[in-house]
């Protein structure tokens, strides 16, 4: 019955998903927090809108996209579209999240802003953030701050790649082959522009106090289920030093302690790409749906984030 609710509810508003990625570490030793990465997936109601020219022109590019895929093995266009491929995968997966959102689809900021102060605050217009409880607290904490870093950066990357675009056009005299650089500075500068809108649309929604935490027991029993190992922590494994003669007996239990918490807490992965079908399944989302290749995608940042430590922002 919970895991169809939902679904049912996401057909009739939208919905924030907060998929933990990585638990959120404290300083330990002097050494930096570990970012507390999470994906968000936001699933809202079907687009039954007549088409318009926007539309037209993001289903033209797509279509034309995937044509490129489907060459043969070898050639040129084969090869641009596994580039363009692995760019997008070194995309941060925050990125794409925010520009999977439109927030035409969702409910309006209007219906939930005072007109007068005699009018009472319209109460309808709210977003539910599931997640799984056990995985993290509330999740608000973090996606103000996410989105606080993440709204100027779009902006800026918006404006930067819109003023380059027109320096690629020498490539344009190149015969037979497209104008890649362009479409490529074209696309970056519609990228940034749309998780632009999604995040100046979501903080509308956070500094209202629109966007409601609500725990889920489904994604808490997918978790459990699909708990990975933890990564290893060369720091983590090395035995405590050996306290100091003229150290107090406070300190060294202290170290103890601060030593156990790093190896119990330490940044580790907190799903396996084998929990993807289920959560797709539990969310009952559509065959065309791009959850699961985004997830992947997701998890497999975030391990690298680990491994690098945690050198991306």
């Amino acid at each position: 019955m919970h895991a169809t609710r939902i679904a049912r509810s996401a057909a009739r508003s939208m919905r924030i998903i907060a998929l933990p990625l990585t638990p959120p570490c404290k300083p330990i030793n002097g050494r930096p927090a570990a970012e507390h990465l999470t994906y968000y997936h936001f699933i809202t109601p079907p687009d039954n809108r007549k088409s318009t020219w926007s539309k037209w022109i993001v289903a033209k590019a797509s279509d034309l996209w995937a044509g490129l895929g489907k060459a043969p093995e070898g050639n040129w266009k084969r090869r641009a579209f596994l580039y363009g491929e692995r760019l997008v995968d070194r995309l941060d997966f925050e990125e794409l999240a925010l520009k999977s959102l439109d927030p035409s689809l969702g409910p309006r900021l209007s219906n939930i802003v005072h007109t007068s102060s005699k009018e009472k605050e319209k109460t309808t217009a709210h977003i539910p953030l599931i997640y799984p409880p056990s995985a993290c607290t509330s999740p608000l904490p973090h996606i103000q701050s996410l989105l606080a870093k993440r709204t100027p950066r779009h902006k800026k990357g918006f404006w930067f790649w819109l003023a380059v675009s027109p320096l690629t056009a020498p490539f344009a005299l190149i015969p037979i082959i497209p104008n890649f650089p362009f479409f490529f500075c074209v696309w970056r500068s519609w990228s940034h522009y749309r998780a632009y809108k999604a995040s100046q649309y979501l903080e509308g929604f956070l500094k209202q106090g629109a966007i409601v935490p609500q725990t889920s027991p489904e994604l808490d029993a997918i978790y459990a289920k699909y708990a990975p190992a933890l990564l290893p922590d060369a720091d983590a494994e090395k035995p405590p030093p050996p306290p100091s003669e003229h150290a107090p007996a406070a300190d060294s239990t202290r170290q103890e302690e601060e030593t156990a918490a790093a190896s119990a807490y330490g940044p580790r992965l907190l799903l396996t790409k084998e929990a993807v079908p289920e959560l797709q399944k539990l969310l009952a989302l559509p065959e065309d749906s791009t959850f699961a290749a985004d997830v992947y995608r997701a998890l497999e940042q975030a391990r690298l984030r680990l491994e690098g430590g945690q050198k991306k922002a």
